[in-house]
């Protein structure tokens, strides 16, 4: 049998992430897992409430969220990644968020992409998506990204974006979004990943 395909995808707030990861995971007629769909899929498990803070990608400046992290694993990542191999390594899919670049660093058939973009393009897409001013715009890509980046840092002890922990590093503010989704798929299609 073979392997399933992953896609991995980290971003900056307001770069398109989400929306690339999810349009990709349609012309490819592959499950998509975000926050939702994985709370969701945990929610049957036995492990649900244990990580539960995992699945939301809460920030982990919280000092009850390191203790009670830290109590029920043998290392910050034990439980949280198997917990994410067995929802989703099977079937594979989009996997937006939550390590997953590390979780599935390993995979024979797993592609890492962490989407950025121009920091102006990153306000405007926020004002516009959650109908806010440009300051409240700047206040809330600056508090998702810190968590974002702390999040990563705590369970995989790299640093988040950094290029290096990533197969594709794009800017979404140059290629747009579905600029994005076609060197992607190109991308998957070089490396032998897709059925012709």
């Amino acid at each position: 049998m073979k392997n399933p395909l992953i896609i991995t995808i980290g971003r900056q707030c307001g770069s398109g992430g989400h929306e690339i990861g999810k349009r990709l995971a349609d012309r490819l007629e592959l499950p998509f897992y975000d926050k939702t769909k994985l709370m969701d899929l945990a929610k049957h498990t036995d492990h649900y409430d244990e990580l539960k803070s995992f699945y939301e990608e809460h920030p982990v400046n919280s000092l009850l969220f390191a203790i009670a992290i830290n109590q029920t694993m043998k290392s910050p990542s034990d439980k949280p990644f198997s917990a994410i191999r067995n929802l989703i390594g099977t079937s594979g899919g989009v996997l937006v968020g939550r390590c997953g670049n590390v979780i599935f660093r390993n995979y024979k058939n797993c592609v890492s992409i962490f989407i950025h973009a121009d920091i102006e393009k990153r306000l405007i897409r926020i004002s516009e998506t959650r109908n806010i001013n440009t300051k409240n715009a700047q206040h809330h890509i600056t508090d998702t990204d810190k968590e974002r980046r702390e999040f990563h840092q705590y369970f995989t002890k790299e640093t988040w974006g950094q290029s290096d922990g990533y197969e594709l590093c794009l800017d979404s503010s140059i290629l747009g979004i579905d600029g994005c989704v076609d060197i992607i798929i190109k991308y998957l299609e070089w490396r032998g990943l897709l059925e012709q």
